[in-house]
C-alpha cells in the first residue's frame, strides 16, 4: 500500500497534467499514536488534473473545478495527530468520482461501451455524474467529444480500483487490529444544495444502516455545540461508499460529512476564507470526539 508522512507536491490546486508528475492513487497518513479503527477518507478534494483530461475538455480548469471538494483534504489535515488515519485522494473528480460504483458507466460518455457493461443508467449517470463524469456539479459539460471504453478503464485501472483497494485494506486492517472500524467520508457542499433552510454540515447514516447510532448522535452534538447548523441524512443520506464500507452488525461504521462551502471558501472564486481556520479546528475537534468514543467501543478479544 503506497503510503506517506506528510503531503506530497500534488497538494497544490494548480499542477499541470505533465506525465512524469502523475501522483499515485492516493495518499495514506496513520496516527502517530494508538489506533482508534478510525479512517478519514476525503475522495473529491483531489486537485490534479491530468493532460488526457485537459486536452479533451472544452472547460478551463476553473470551470473544471466546480464539482471538487475544494480544500476538505486540509480541513481534515490534522487527524493524524488526532489518533486516526487519513487516506486522500489527488485525482480531480472530474476525472474519476471515487463516490460512485464502477459499473455506473454512462453511455453518453463512453462511445463503444460493450453491451455487457450496459445497465439501466443510475440518475447520477443520467445527470452526467458517473464514475467517469460527463458534467460538473452545475450541470456544464465538460467533454467536446466522447471517450472510449478503454480510455475509461484506464482512468478506473489507475485510480479508482487502487483507491478502494486501499479502503478495504485499511478496514480489514482495523478490525484485525482492534476490531472495529469507523470511516468519516468527508465532501463538501455548494451552499445552494445544503438544503432549505441552509445547512452548515449534513451527517448521513444511510438512516441508521451504515453506522451505529452513537457516531451520528456524537457529531451531531458536537457539532450543533459548536454554533452549526445540522441536518441529518437531509439532503444527504450518505453515498455509494457510505452504503458500501458501513456494516455495524460486523463492526464496520461509515459515516458522510457535508460542508457548506460557503463556511470557509468564496464558491466562484475557489479561495479560502478568513474563516478557514477556525471550520479546520472544529472538524479537528470532531476527529478528535469520534476517536474518543470510537476507543472505548473496540470490541473486547478473550484470551
Amino acid at each position: 500500500m503506497q503510503e506517506s508522512s506528510t503531503p506530497t507536491e500534488f497538494q497544490g490546486a494548480d499542477h499541470g497534467g505533465a506525465a512524469d508528475m502523475r501522483p499515485p492513487a492516493f495518499r495514506l497518513l496513520r496516527p502517530a499514536l494508538g489506533r482508534s479503527g478510525v479512517i478519514v477518507c476525503c475522495p473529491h478534494s483531489g486537485r490534479f488534473y491530468p493532460d488526457d483530461l485537459l486536452r479533451n475538455s472544452k472547460l478551463d480548469r476553473l470551470a473544471l473545478r466546480r464539482s471538487e471538494d475544494a480544500f476538505v483534504d486540509e480541513l481534515m489535515a490534522a487527524s493524524p495527530k488526532l489518533g486516526a488515519t487519513l487516506l486522500l485522494a489527488d485525482y480531480a473528480r472530474a476525472y474519476v468520482d471515487l463516490n460512485r460504483s464502477p459499473d455506473e458507466l454512462d453511455p453518453d460518455l463512453i462511445y463503444d461501451l460493450p453491451a455487457g457493461d450496459r445497465r439501466v443508467p443510475s440518475p447520477r449517470v443520467l445527470a452526467g455524474l458517473g464514475v467517469i463524469p460527463r458534467t460538473v456539479g452545475d450541470g456544464v459539460e465538460i467533454y467536446a467529444g466522447r471517450l472510449s471504453f478503454e480510455a475509461a478503464q484506464a482512468r478506473l485501472n489507475e485510480v479508482y480500483v487502487p483507491w478502494h483497494a486501499a479502503i478495504e485494506g485499511l478496514i480489514e486492517a482495523e478490525r484485525g487490529a482492534v476490531g472495529q472500524s469507523v470511516v468519516l467520508d468527508c465532501h463538501s457542499m455548494p451552499a445552494s444544495a445544503s438544503g432549505s433552510p441552509e445547512n452548515d454540515i449534513v451527517l448521513g447514516d444511510r438512516f441508521g444502516a451504515s453506522c451505529a447510532p452513537i457516531y451520528m448522535t456524537e457529531a451531531f452534538s458536537f457539532l450543533r455545540s459548536k454554533g452549526l447548523r445540522v441536518a441529518r441524512n437531509n439532503p444527504y443520506a450518505g453515498g455509494y461508499a457510505t452504503e458500501r464500507y458501513g456494516k455495524p452488525a460486523q463492526h464496520q461504521h461509515s459515516l458522510q460529512i457535508e460542508i457548506n462551502r460557503s463556511l470557509y471558501m468564496v464558491e466562484g472564486a475557489m479561495s479560502k476564507r478568513s474563516s478557514f481556520a477556525h471550520v479546520a479546528e472544529i472538524l479537528s475537534g470532531l476527529v478528535a470526539r469520534i476517536v474518543e468514543i470510537a476507543e472505548p467501543r473496540v470490541p473486547r478479544r478473550s484470551c
